[in-house]
């Protein structure tokens, strides 16, 4: 017996059956039955015989068939009814819809079988029992209509006519035919239906590591901005207000002796205090992602470029263009930005360049920024790929954020030849906002 649940959109299609069979009994089958017997020359010549087959299928002995229907109609319409009865949901709505055919064949008049509609519903109950089972109780039903076709109907009391053999050979071929028909394609739809199934589960299973990798993407991410601002505040205020301690210290010591001397160094403790303070508020700001939201990456970026070359006393050359097509996301856009400030953030501390280039393109769908010193560079111990890089200078925190936004970043450097940075990032462009060369 079937384990588990009707197959999708078994009991839809089972319940018009039986609506089909209500409106029959009700209104098709008088309807019929009054057209086959005004055609019969048997129940023209006699016209008692004609009467007793409309009685036999009059409103009194009709009605049983009817409301046995009806029933079966509302468990159909039942809707914890596949939930409540399990398993044998099915083959029970089965065996009480045969019970109507059965009999109604069996009271219905026909000088020939194939003029009978019941045959139409033995077969669409053939359907549905290969669309459920398969063939498992196909051969059970056939054999069972045949038994009852051949054996019990020709012996009852009141037949109107003998089943011819020939009629039930051909029946039960036909009826097998449809069946294995229906089981071949209900068996390929449950494969399908699976494969799909087993196909969602593999794309959840991979959609639910792709949001655990970009959960700790994220919170690696932050983890690497919360450090980089600590070595900047420890790079700026801290080392300003160790250097305005030490200054105060030798103040105090030369205030009496020396104090011309004192003020001097008191004057350089103020001056200190100042360009900390400014530093401080600059490493702060540069936080913020306000400047794209207020000027735009390109314009950002040259802010950003103008403000590093201008601290670190370096002769800027810049290639940027007037703007970029809408393409990128705030996502891509903020990381190229951070890599940028990144990378000339570590210029201006380590690098000691006496020229800075910065160019950004955009070529197809790919954005590239370039950014290049003419400084100390590199060991090539600190590079990507040659062990674990200089914590200092970020490069591992560079290259998870380019990963973040699907880009990829190369580091070219040598001592003393200068660095090299380059950051490409390929973006998917609209029917609206094309990504097309500048």
């Amino acid at each position: 017996m079937k384990q588990t649940a009707p197959e999708p959109g078994f009991v839809p299609a089972y319940r018009f059956f039986v609506v089909v069979r209500v409106l029959f009994w009700i209104a098709v089958g008088p309807v019929l039955l009054l057209l086959q017997l005004a055609g019969d020359p048997s129940m023209t010549a006699d016209p008692a015989a004609g009467e007793r087959l409309i009685s036999a299928l009059s409103l009194p002995n009709v009605a049983p068939l009817l409301l046995t229907e009806l029933v079966l109609l509302g468990i159909l319409f039942w809707p914890q009814g596949p939930a409540r009865l399990g398993r044998w949901f099915v083959p029970l709505t089965l065996l009480i819809g045969l019970l109507p055919l059965l009999v109604g064949y069996y009271l219905w008049p026909a000088s020939n079988p194939l003029q009978s509609p019941f045959v139409m519903f033995f077969f669409v109950t053939a359907v549905l029992i290969a669309w459920e089972y398969k063939t498992r109780f196909l051969y059970l039903y056939v054999l069972g209509l045949t038994f009852f076709q051949l054996v019990v109907s020709p012996r009852s009391p009141g037949i109107p006519w003998a089943v011819p053999t020939g009629f039930q050979v051909l029946q039960a071929v036909m009826l097998l035919l449809a069946g294995h028909v229906t089981a071949t394609l209900a068996t390929v739809q449950a494969e399908q239906r699976d494969a799909l199934a087993e196909a969602y589960a593999r794309q959840a299973a991979a959609n639910e590591r792709l949001q655990q990798h970009a959960a700790t993407l994220e919170e690696l991410t932050i983890t690497r901005e919360r450090n980089r601002l600590a070595r900047e505040l420890h790079d700026t205020l801290a080392h300003s207000l160790s250097a305005v301690t030490v200054q105060l210290e030798a103040v105090r010591s030369l205030w009496s002796p020396q104090p011309e001397k004192a003020q001097h160094i008191l004057d350089q403790a103020s001056e200190t205090a100042r360009t900390g303070l400014a530093e401080a508020r600059r490493a702060l700001q540069a936080l913020r992602a306000s400047p794209l939201e207020e000027l735009g990456l390109v314009l950002a970026l040259r802010e950003l470029a103008e403000g590093a070359a201008q601290r670190a006393g370096a002769q800027l050359t810049l290639d940027v263009p007037d703007s970029l097509p809408p393409c990128a996301s705030r996502l891509v856009e903020q990381g190229i930005y951070r890599i940028a400030q990144e990378t000339l953030e570590n210029v201006v501390r380590h690098a000691g360049a006496a020229s800075i280039g910065v160019s950004l393109s955009a070529e197809q769908r790919r954005i590239v920024l370039s950014i290049e010193d003419d400084g100390q560079g590199l060991d090539p111990a600190q590079l990507p790929g040659a062990g674990e890089p200089n914590g200092r200078l970020g490069i591992l925190g560079m290259q998870e954020r380019a990963s973040l936004i699907g880009g990829e970043l190369e580091i070219h450097s040598d001592p003393g030849q200068g660095t090299r940075v380059i950051l490409a990032v390929t973006v998917e462009g609209n029917h609206d906002h094309p990504c097309a060369d500048l």
